[in-house]
């Protein structure tokens, strides 16, 4: 919207002499001057501004008596784009306005009550975002009388008419380049059209809401809870889409200590998940386990029979329930439970004077109940959430 203003404001600009010289009341005369990007200095030799200058002064000193009297108004706007936000935009346009107003009191002789002033937060012309332009009505009667100015006044007029037949071009590309914008969007409403149809076709009520997430993460995570019971654990999932994600995560111990101590256990734990719901934080998975152990005394040694130590394999199967709380756009806490079905085959013993005594051989357990539970930090690795 702010650039068919802009383009209307020029083609205003450029209808305005010769809408006005053909009704007999008012000609404009357009002044246009150029500041430097993120400046707000009025360097009068840089481009065309000396020549836009004197024309200018020449101008308002042979028609000062009207523009004092209120007869010819002065209209000044400024334009400024590229900084952030748009109120410093316009503070910027301000400032360059009231740089231009003060060399033509000074030289001109003439007051701020004389100018009409406003400033925009948009280019000028395409491509042209930083200047000032200076507007004067002169009435027909007396733009008649310009015959009777001297040459300097002449010369001026020249500048003038230049400065139209450039803005009229400006006009012309502005015409062609709405034309092309007409027609591209005239082309993108038809191609999305078939989009649309065969998305509401398509569309159920349990379809969701596409999320900001992308169709591919990778994240990498550890068990809180396990690292907590000395068994550290390292797991990486990688969301293959929206609703799918391949989780693994292995976990290993080596603890040796004093009377026998001693923990050492591996793990490892495979897992496909579905994200359910609006948001893809609630989740159900399909989970196994396989694993080695060697414990007596460490935790989760202490949980088992008193003094007695556990060596054999263990393996399980299962359905897990979830959720993912988010803390930040990398990181998050994953909550979990899985239950299921659980074997264990193992030796048991105990230490008598710091040797092993075996109690039982060939045992074995099998339950049906919790097979994993997890509190787990996870870092989405270029915080695709």
């Amino acid at each position: 919207m702010k650039h068919l203003q802009r383009h209307l404001l020029v083609l205003l600009l450029a209808l305005l002499p010769g809408v006005a010289s053909f009704a007999g009341e008012a000609a404009d005369s357009l002044y246009i001057f150029r500041f430097v990007q993120g400046k707000d200095a009025f360097y009068a030799p840089w481009r065309d501004n000396s020549a836009q200058l004197e024309a200018l002064l020449t101008l308002l000193r042979a028609h000062r008596e009207a523009i004092l009297s209120g007869s010819i108004p002065v209209r000044v706007d400024g334009y400024c784009t590229g900084q952030a936000p748009d109120e410093e935009n316009r503070r910027m346009a301000a400032v360059r306005s009231n740089r231009v107003k003060s060399e033509l009191i000074g030289r001109a002789g003439v007051t701020e009550a004389c100018f009409v002033t406003a400033n925009h937060a948009v280019e000028y012309a395409e491509g042209v975002r930083n200047v000032v332009t200076v507007t004067l009505c002169i009435p027909a009667d007396i733009n008649e009388t310009k015959e009777d100015l001297p040459d300097a006044a002449d010369t001026d007029l020249r500048v003038v008419q230049q400065e139209q037949k450039v803005v009229q071009q400006e006009q012309k590309a502005v015409q062609q380049e709405q034309k092309a914008v007409q027609q591209e969007q005239n082309a993108v409403q038809q191609a999305q059209k078939p989009a649309r149809q065969a998305k509401s076709e398509a569309a159920t009520p349990e379809q969701p809401t596409p999320t900001c997430r992308k169709e591919q993460s990778l994240s990498l995570r550890t068990n809180l809870l396990y690292d907590a019971f000395l068994l550290p654990t390292l797991g990486v999932e990688w969301r293959i889409s929206h609703s799918i994600g391949l989780k693994l995560d292995g976990s290993f111990s080596w603890w040796d200590g004093n009377h026998g101590k001693v923990q050492k256990v591996w793990l490892v734990n495979p897992e496909v998940r579905w994200y359910l719901l609006r948001d893809r934080r609630f989740y159900v998975g399909v989970s196994g386990s396989y694993g080695e152990y060697n414990i007596y005394k460490y935790l989760p040694g202490k949980l088992l029979k008193g003094d007695t130590g556990y060596q054999g394999k263990l393996w399980n199967a299962g359905v897990t329930l979830g959720y993912q709380l988010s803390l930040s756009r990398s990181f998050s806490l994953d909550f979990n439970l899985g239950l299921g079905y659980t074997r264990s085959a193992y030796d048991s013993f105990g230490m008598t004077d710091g040797v092993r005594i075996h109690r039982q051989q060939g045992g074995t357990k099998n339950f049906a109940g919790p097979t994993q539970a997890g509190i787990s930090l996870v870092w989405t690795i270029g915080s695709n959430k």
